[in-house]
């Protein structure tokens, strides 16, 4: 910069323009994403496409590859509703940050993996810890990824702030890392801990209850002392 000014780097010049709000270059990025994750969704089924061409029939491919199915079922659920709320996120947002785009190629990293992670699960014939600790640790990772990339945005000024609690933002990261572990102690149930999700829901209704009532008691108490 002339006149003596302090010269600012093009990356930084960057970063501030975008916390500025570049809507364009946040369409490119959510582009590229979507572009992404539409090719790792559709992956996931390739496992199931070599174990039925092996097969001799179609009742042998069903009959042998039953919790392949409901591995791959999952995953695909999983990885849209991932996408889901990615979509959610982004879509409320006026920029980006290079931290956030950081975090955002850790989140598209753990949702390319997710297809491999999920042919390593069909690979053996028995309970992998392995495959199953990368199974569960790619899910958890892109769990934690999508909450953090919120979590800056919202501390950069480009997204609406959440007043939720720190348990309901993380609530279901944290049922995430606790099926994570529970796969290491007893790798036989495999798959099937990713029911531990089921309870989310229910915990939200119990400790939404529970942080309900003491805001129903400050209304009485105020209401009693007005």
């Amino acid at each position: 910069m002339s006149g003596g000014g302090e010269r600012v780097p093009l990356l930084r010049a960057n970063d501030e323009a975008q916390m500025q709000g570049d809507k364009a270059a946040l369409e490119r990025l959510v582009a590229f994403s979507d572009a992404v994750v539409a090719i790792a969704i559709t992956l996931i089924v390739l496992p199931l496409v070599d174990h039925a061409i092996e097969a001799e029939n179609a009742t042998e491919f069903f009959a042998g590859n039953v919790v392949g199915l409901i591995t791959a079922l999952l995953s695909f659920v999983i990885v849209g509703v991932f996408w889901r709320a990615h979509h959610l996120v982004l879509a409320q947002a006026t920029g980006y940050t290079r931290n956030v785009m950081r975090v955002e190629f850790l989140w598209l990293a753990s949702v390319v993996f997710l297809p491999v992670a999920t042919a390593l699960d069909f690979a053996g014939h028995g309970p992998d810890v392995v495959a199953l600790a990368s199974y569960f640790g790619t899910l958890l990772v892109a769990s934690v990824s999508l909450r953090l990339q919120r979590v800056l945005l919202e501390h950069a000024g480009l997204i609406p702030v959440e007043t939720i609690s720190f348990l309901d933002r993380w609530l279901g990261s944290l049922l995430l890392a606790v099926a994570f572990v529970l796969v290491l102690l007893v790798p036989s149930v495999g798959a099937a801990w990713l029911l531990v999700q089921l309870v989310e829901p229910v915990s939200r209704r119990i400790f939404g209850r529970r942080m309900e009532r003491p805001r129903n008691d400050k209304l009485v108490e105020d209401e009693s002392a007005g």
